[in-house]
Formats: C-alpha cells, sequence, structure tokens
C-alpha cells in the first residue's frame, strides 16, 4: 500500500534536483527557497546569521538544512505583468485574444529590456514587495522604484525588477558565503 508523508514542497524539490553538500538549489514559484545541505559535524556550533532556517534532517537525515529565499519571486513578476496588461484585461476582450496579446506584449518587453544598456541613468528596483525573507527577515519590508524620470519607460522599468530580483538572489548567496 503506497504511504505518502508530509514535506516541504522547497525542500522536495532540494532532493529531486539532487542536492548535494557545496550546492545551493533554488526552488523558484511565488517566492524562492534556497536550499543547501552541510554534514552536522562542519556545522557544529554554528549557525548562519539571516537565514530563514537551519534545521537538522528538515531536506535530508544526516544532514543539516540551510534554508534561505526571496519573499516575492514569482509575485514580483506577476505583478509586473498585471500592471502592464491592465488595459488590456479590462477591456471585455476574448480570453484567447488577451492571452495572445499578453505572450506578444510580454514577450516583446522581454527583447526590449535586454536591449536596454547598462547605466546608471537607469531605475533601480528592490524586490520586498512581499517583505525580505533573506538575508535577515523583515516582512515590514516594502518594495521600491527609485530613479524614475520622465524619461523611463516600460523596458528599463523591467529590467530594474529583473535586477532586483537577481541582486535579491546574491545577496543569499553573499551571506552565506560570509557565513562561512
Amino acid at each position: 500500500i503506497p504511504v505518502a508523508v508530509g514535506a516541504f514542497d522547497c525542500h522536495m524539490g532540494a532532493v529531486g534536483a539532487g542536492i548535494k553538500p557545496g550546492w545551493l538549489v533554488k526552488v523558484m514559484g511565488t517566492s524562492t527557497c534556497d536550499i543547501m545541505i552541510a554534514p552536522q559535524a562542519a556545522m557544529e556550533g554554528k549557525l548562519v546569521r539571516g537565514i530563514c532556517g537551519q534545521v537538522d534532517g528538515s531536506v535530508m537525515p544526516g544532514w543539516i538544512g540551510l534554508e534561505a529565499g526571496q519573499s516575492a519571486f514569482g509575485d514580483l513578476y506577476a505583478w509586473f505583468r498585471r500592471l502592464v496588461m491592465w488595459p488590456v484585461q479590462t477591456m471585455g476582450l476574448p480570453e484567447a485574444t488577451v492571452a495572445d496579446l499578453e505572450a506578444r506584449i510580454m514577450g516583446h518587453l522581454n527583447a526590449e529590456a535586454e536591449k536596454t544598456p547598462l547605466g546608471l541613468d537607469n531605475p533601480v528596483a528592490v524586490d520586498w514587495i512581499n517583505g525580505r525573507r533573506t538575508p535577515d527577515a523583515d516582512q515590514s519590508l516594502k518594495g521600491a522604484l527609485l530613479d524614475l524620470t520622465i524619461g523611463t519607460d516600460t523596458p528599463r522599468l523591467y529590467r530594474a525588477v529583473v535586477e532586483a530580483s537577481a541582486f535579491g538572489a546574491r545577496a543569499i548567496a553573499e551571506r552565506i558565503q560570509q557565513e562561512g
């Protein structure tokens, strides 16, 4: 008789990815969950400051599971898509037409954002739209868009959102490295 057991999706995602010591597995969805495992002996008396959890056996028996993540990932992109697509979604068009326009508009936006040159005159975003999980959890924090001008266009704004999620991921990896 098959018997199922309860488990956290991100932990099982790490197991399914074949997690090994020294690997950081990023399970992405509405948020991200970043998982590592470490030998119990290596973690004896050591706490990694600012991550979400450090639990014996939480990912794999006999290993310490290190858990971090971003409070919004897919949610951040879904918010931006809703913002861009609001006019189309509220016009009463047939669902198939809305889906086609969304695919075309978002594909074009992505291509144009890739062409955006790096520079100090680009807007900056902070990815804390649902609070900050790691490093140093604070769910009261909010996202931000900075350095907007009248010349800020949608591709530059989208690129700022993408960069915010990328730099949020980098901050997690850097914290784990800083903590040894």
